[in-house]
């Protein structure tokens, strides 16, 4: 008898790749009967497929209009490796798929957003490091604090129909030069970043403390070089919307 996760292989090979790819003796019955009950399982999975790109890109759904996005989303399942997915994965590349089928940027950056959405809502719990949490340190202290990315957080730019969109609910964004996403305890939040903010956490991928990242900014040939007073008020901005996470 065979594992149930050789079972399982076979059964999503058969489907993906066709009746030619089962296994003899996998089950009981004739094979036209099995071949039949395998349809029925394979018409189950593609809506369950094609459900879960509904449900994970929602807005982008509602901006292509059912009828171009259900074609999208049936050629995007055709992809090499997608099928192979779970379904909470399973739209990981659907906006790079948008962009090389030529749709819109506003389409393609709106599935980003979407995608990052879910991306925070699954990452992993941290506690984040919050303003309160330094309260009472020296300079010095302050500036050896390390500090690291929250694993839920990105801070992306967006064409600006995303902002457009996403500003109706969220105040300051419809202007603001980047999103900042995050789910720093139960709920994700979505808020407005700054140059300055974005250019701060885009460092943070690996440890770095306060010292050495205002060092950093304060260098004459950074790009987005800062006054102390400026990089201060990115990093509170960083640290109230629970964007970071203490290392150590």
């Amino acid at each position: 008898m065979l594992a149930l996760k050789h079972v399982q292989a076979a059964m999503m090979q058969a489907l993906d790749h066709g009746p030619e790819f089962l296994p003899d003796r996998l089950f009981a019955g004739t094979r036209p009967r099995v071949l039949a009950g395998m349809k029925v399982h394979a018409n189950t999975i593609s809506h369950a497929r094609l459900v879960a790109l509904e449900d994970t890109f929602p807005r982008t759904l509602a901006l292509l209009g059912d009828a171009r996005f259900n074609e999208h989303s049936r050629l995007y399942l055709e992809q090499p490796g997608v099928t192979a997915r779970t379904l909470t994965g399973i739209g990981e590349a659907f906006p790079g798929y948008l962009a090389g089928c030529g749709e819109a940027r506003a389409a393609v950056d709106l599935a980003r957003f979407e995608w990052l959405w879910l991306e925070a809502y699954h990452a992993a719990d941290a506690v984040p490091l919050r303003l309160a949490d330094l309260a009472g340190l020296d300079e010095g202290a302050l500036l050896d604090v390390p500090l690291a990315a929250h694993y839920s957080a990105f801070i992306e730019t967006f064409d600006r129909s995303v902002h457009d969109a996403i500003g109706e609910e969220v105040p300051g964004l419809v202007d603001a030069p980047a999103i900042l996403i995050v789910r720093p305890e139960a709920d994700v939040l979505v808020s407005p970043a700054s140059t300055a903010m974005h250019a701060i956490f885009a460092e943070l991928e690996d440890s770095q403390t306060v010292g050495n990242l205002l060092g950093r900014f304060s260098e004459p040939d950074c790009k987005v070089r800062m006054s102390s007073d400026d990089f201060m008020a990115a990093l509170i901005a960083l640290l109230e919307a629970g964007a970071l996470r203490r290392v150590g």
